[in-house]
């Protein structure tokens, strides 16, 4: 009898406003890395200093390898401060589509990001791109979300576009935010964590951080995690560079 292939895990990050440089460095999501791969921060330091020095070949490797993929908005028009979420969910949805049908695609967005993967989930898929793998589920951290921070993000010229969504996608969602942040938002009929916490090692505004403290809790409720921990190893030595 053939051995069933494993399904490909996959972590989809998408940063917000101000991240142009997250694609080469992405220091910032290693909380919720090291708890979707099972990693401790010596595994992820190995990934991490291969990342730094890959060429863009060896970081498709890297990403095949362990399922970690890291949007660049430097592809969107405007890149991260001006550039149309509407645009990025685009770029998403054509990475999406060159990975397996059967892959498990969790979404992860910060601030602005989250709005991109919102502007993902209610858009109709295109026939001009060939179907992938789809999202299972989505995260929002201190996204603005709602109607009152969409419209303020767009007014400031943030490229933020208002679209809706809540708890009737067809797919798991929830929101994760900081009483101290004033820029996440919730969605109606999708569960929160809410938290309170000043130092969330952001700059320049440390509420505003990635929540990766409880990182493995909201993966594991989401059901990203698998049910053997045994997780993914991190790339070899050879043919790294």
């Amino acid at each position: 009898m053939t051995e069933a292939r494993p399904v490909p895990r996959i972590l989809y990050c998408v940063p917000g406003a101000w991240t142009d440089a997250w694609y080469d460095d992405p220091a910032a999501w290693w909380p919720w890395c090291c708890a979707f791969l099972g990693w401790g921060t010596t595994e992820w330091g190995v990934f991490y200093g291969r990342w730094r020095t890959a060429s863009e070949t060896k970081r498709r490797e890297l990403m095949a390898q362990t399922g970690l993929r890291f949007f660049d908005w430097q592809r969107v028009p405007g890149s991260s401060i001006r550039g149309s979420t509407r645009a990025a969910a685009t770029f998403i949805a054509e990475d999406l589509a060159a990975l397996p049908v059967e892959a498990d695609v969790t979404l992860l967005g910060h601030s602005k990001g989250g709005n991109a993967i919102k502007h993902l989930l209610t858009t109709p898929a295109s026939p001009e791109v060939p179907a992938g793998a789809r999202p299972a589920r989505a995260i929002f951290v201190d996204a603005p979300v709602d109607w009152l921070r969409e419209t303020a993000s767009r007014l400031m010229g943030l490229g933020i576009e208002r679209c809706s969504l809540d708890g009737t996608c067809a797919i798991p969602l929830v929101t994760v935010n900081n009483c101290l942040d004033p820029s996440g938002g919730r969605l109606r009929g999708v569960p929160n964590y809410q938290t309170l916490v000043w130092q969330d090692y952001l700059n320049p505004y440390p509420p505003h951080g990635m929540k990766g403290f409880l990182a493995r809790r909201v993966l594991g409720d989401l059901g990203a995690l698998p049910v053997e921990v045994s997780y993914t190893q991190p790339p070899s030595e050879e043919g790294q560079q």
